[in-house]
């Protein structure tokens, strides 16, 4: 490559014998004769246009710049090398320069013109209608969890069969449920560091197995066998909805933060349950006064969709440009004279 076309396409410049160069001189590749300099303008220039800091800038640039002065050894190494080292086939030259100038007009004309902030308010109406969307970005504090259940099996018919609840069929129960889930809660426990993780229900699934487990029931009552099962979900504690306040109290009052609680009973079975993750509140309702609370959410979305909106835009852009560019002659024109 010319040594202009290393400056204006990548933003390296060549050393010269000019004094105020030398002195924005800031590093240099030195070696088989040669000289390559990098100067101060350039790892600006690169830290503004890639948002980078400038000691990132002047790592890249001096490995493109190595590149550079290994070019030139292995071309200066034939037996024709080219009339310059930095030489590049006139096709080759011409794809770096017009990469290069559509990068100048992604930075000078198309960017500049769509920011977030430029994204239409129709745009912004009708992600903001998407209850999908907002379920996802405006919600109270979330806890994502799994857990593992003792119940009893269910009947042919899949009628769901609570365990007893009062009585000394429900001590029976409970102890017998205990004693067939120690195996597995002990288990758990130990790798308790494992499941705390973006994948630990699928670990704790992998634990408890594809299939649904059996146990025998109660001495007393050998018939009322017992099911294990696995659920994974999310919930918000300020806003339970349909979960069973029992089990809600037991999570959240047993959970400081993300690990294993548990086992507990409830009238549904008898539960040990992971907390994965808790997700802090983003614009829930009520948090901020209405108008504000409006504002902050669309502000919040134009962030999340700009990309999405750019990419789209300027597939529209280029394909504007495109038609322009199509050249239509008419009939007479086309049959001659």
């Amino acid at each position: 490559m010319r040594a202009w076309a290393a400056a204006a396409l990548l933003g390296l410049g060549a050393c010269g014998d000019d004094s105020a160069r030398e002195s924005d001189m800031v590093a240099q590749v030195s070696g088989e004769g040669q000289t390559l300099a990098l100067e101060r303008a350039v790892v600006e220039h690169l830290a503004r246009r890639d948002d980078i800091s400038e000691a990132e800038a002047q790592a890249r640039a001096l490995s493109t710049l190595r590149l550079v002065a290994a070019r030139r050894v292995e071309l200066g190494a034939r037996d024709q090398p080219p009339e310059h080292p930095d030489e590049l086939d006139p096709a080759r030259r011409e794809q770096l320069e017009r990469a290069a100038l559509v990068r100048v007009w992604l930075d000078e004309v198309f960017e500049p013109s769509h920011r977030a902030a430029d994204i239409p308010q129709r745009v912004i109406d009708q992600n903001m209608a998407d209850p999908s969307r907002t379920r996802r970005l405006f919600h109270p504090e979330l806890w994502f969890v799994c857990q593992v259940l003792m119940v009893p099996t269910q009947p042919a018919d899949g009628t769901f069969v609570k365990p007893p609840s009062e009585g000394e069929a429900a001590q029976q129960w409970l102890a017998a449920a205990n004693a067939a889930f120690a195996p597995l809660v002990a288990r758990v426990h130990r790798v308790e560091p494992e499941l705390v993780t973006e994948d630990g229900c699928a670990v704790l699934g992998r634990i408890v197995g594809t299939s649904e487990v059996t146990f025998a029931g109660p001495e007393q009552a050998p018939d009322a066998s017992m099911i294990v099962r696995f659920e994974r979900f999310a919930f918000a504690p300020s806003d339970p909805g349909n979960f069973d306040p029992q089990w809600v109290e037991a999570v959240t009052a047993g959970a400081a933060g993300p690990g294993v609680v548990g086992p507990f009973a409830t009238g549904f079975g008898l539960h040990l349950v992971v907390v994965t993750n808790i997700e802090p509140a983003a614009f829930a309702d009520g948090s901020l006064p209405e108008a504000q609370l409006r504002a902050a959410r669309e502000a919040h979305l134009r962030g999340e969709i700009e990309h999405a909106w750019q990419a789209d835009q300027l597939q529209q852009t280029l394909a504007k440009i495109r038609d322009r560019r199509v050249v239509r002659l008419s009939p007479e024109l086309e049959r001659g004279p």
